[in-house]
């Protein structure tokens, strides 16, 4: 499996203004500052997505049109970044926008083959990521954890904190990536292009 190209689209807000072709889907979503769109350039092995040093400064649904090669064979795929969530200093009507954004794009999205959530390895879960995993479980989403910046702590951190998700999320696959090292690179993209 190889990356042949990687470009921005467009941002949007919700589906029917996104593409009109039918290209499978992965959806990027976390809190605010936990590596989204630097995982997404890991990814791709090319700065595409957007980053930005202001935590909850992104507002809108970012897109990438993914070109790969399996098997012989040129592929695309679509890589939906999702604004952050749970910054506390944006306003309150701001967050609850975020809920109605990622609840309409991805229910009226068939498109969407499955969802990545995004996890800081360092937090603990509470109750706003808890309240994520059961609307993922409600609407039974395929989704996977992909623990970041694992370089920032010791492999048995790691590993714990993996096995704890393993438990916490159910059935739903659990990942270690480090954008600065490149940790489960590999791994993690055979899962996501396998997805689509």
């Amino acid at each position: 499996m190889k990356i042949l190209s990687a470009r921005y689209l467009k941002g949007v807000i919700c589906p029917e203004r996104s593409l009109k072709r039918k290209t499978p889907e992965i959806a990027f979503v976390g809190r605010s500052n936990v590596g989204k769109s630097s995982m997404i350039n890991s990814l791709v092995a090319q700065k595409v997505a957007r980053t930005s040093s202001t935590p909850g400064a992104t507002r809108l649904i970012n897109l990438y049109l993914i070109e790969y090669e399996r098997g012989g064979l040129r592929q695309q795929a679509i890589f939906s970044d999702f604004p952050g969530f749970g910054y506390a200093k944006v306003p309150k009507e701001a967050q609850q926008g975020w809920q109605k954004m990622i609840e309409g794009y991805i229910e009226d999205n068939k498109e969407i083959k499955r969802v990545i959530w995004v996890y800081d390895v360092r937090r603990e879960p509470d109750y706003l990521d808890e309240m994520l995993m059961e609307w993922f479980l409600d609407r039974k989403l395929p989704f996977s954890v992909v623990l970041t910046k694992t370089d920032k702590e010791s492999k048995g951190f790691a590993a714990n904190k993996k096995r704890l998700f393993r438990q916490y999320v159910k059935k739903s696959e659990v990942f270690v990536f480090s954008a600065k090292t490149g940790e489960g690179r590999k791994e993690l993209l055979a899962h996501i292009l396998d997805a689509g």
